[in-house]
């Protein structure tokens, strides 16, 4: 951050920065009263200002004041655009998720919508992830396939195509889906299957519908901070059937043993 606002006390510099941002729209007439200053523009309304935050902006020369009016300055205005850039640069990015007979791709979503995100995320003090990688790429498998698969319900009505345009007799529903579509509906039975019936519905609550562990715990009555540990046990099984079959890395598999006499081989 800009060493102009951190001559600011930790209290003033959020107010110092909203006033900023409200005068770069128009400037604006401000009027004092009692240590509070108002101030007023055309273009955002009216908002309230301490005393000495409006002070220590005038004398950094970030904003200007002539007269009854205050204005912000060239230096007001660079400090709003490098507090900015960092914003608009830096991209949430979605780690790789390689589902089966895809390659991996990266792709820019918001994973401030994930659950899972969250949870993945380091923790500040130990340094470590709740979720393993192999859990969270569990996770956004399975979300990846319910969304691909367009098992997510309808809540609006589908004007893609009208019902008078449909053929009398033509089938609807899943004989409009593609095969790459009914491909990953298949994978999320076949993966809540292996789940079980006991975990498989916080699968579908968190990863799939994007529900919060608070908002979990709450429809089924479970006891505080018990969704992450049930989601944790379902992810862990979870990846053990997207991975059933496969040896570690690094391990080889053992060599067959077996129990014979030294004249077990029939002589030809």
């Amino acid at each position: 951050m800009s060493k102009t606002v951190t001559a600011f006390s930790p209290k003033d510099q959020q107010p110092a920065l909203r006033v900023l941002r409200f005068l770069l729209r128009s400037p604006a007439r401000f009027e004092g009263e009692e240590g509070r200053w108002f101030l007023t523009s055309d273009e955002g309304g009216t908002i309230a200002c301490d005393e000495p935050v409006l002070q220590h902006l005038l004398v950094a020369g970030l904003v200007k004041a002539e007269q009854d009016k205050i204005t912000l300055e060239l230096a007001g205005r660079d400090l709003l655009k490098t507090l900015k850039k960092p914003a608009e640069t830096e991209q949430p990015q979605e780690p790789a998720v390689q589902a089966a007979g895809e390659s991996t791709r990266n792709r820019a979503v918001n994973n401030a919508e994930s659950p899972l995100a969250l949870l993945y995320r380091k923790n500040k003090q130990t340094g470590r992830r709740f979720l393993s990688d192999d859990e969270f790429h569990a996770g956004e498998r399975l979300r990846a396939d319910f969304t691909r698969g367009n098992m997510m319900p309808r809540i609006s009505a589908n004007w893609d195509a009208s019902v008078a345009g449909r053929v009398r007799g033509e089938r609807g529903g899943a004989a409009e889906l593609s095969d790459y579509a009914l491909d990953c509906r298949d994978r999320v039975n076949r993966a809540l299957i292996a789940v079980g019936p006991e975990l498989s519905g916080i699968l579908l609550d968190i990863c799939c519908f994007l529900k919060g562990l608070e908002l979990v715990e709450r429809e089924r009555s479970w006891p505080a901070r018990s969704a992450k540990m049930m989601l944790k046990t379902a992810l862990s099984i979870l990846h053990r059937h997207y991975n059933a079959g496969r040896m570690p890395e690094g391990i080889t598999s053992p060599a067959a043993y077996h129990w014979g006499t030294p004249d077990y081989r029939p002589s030809l």
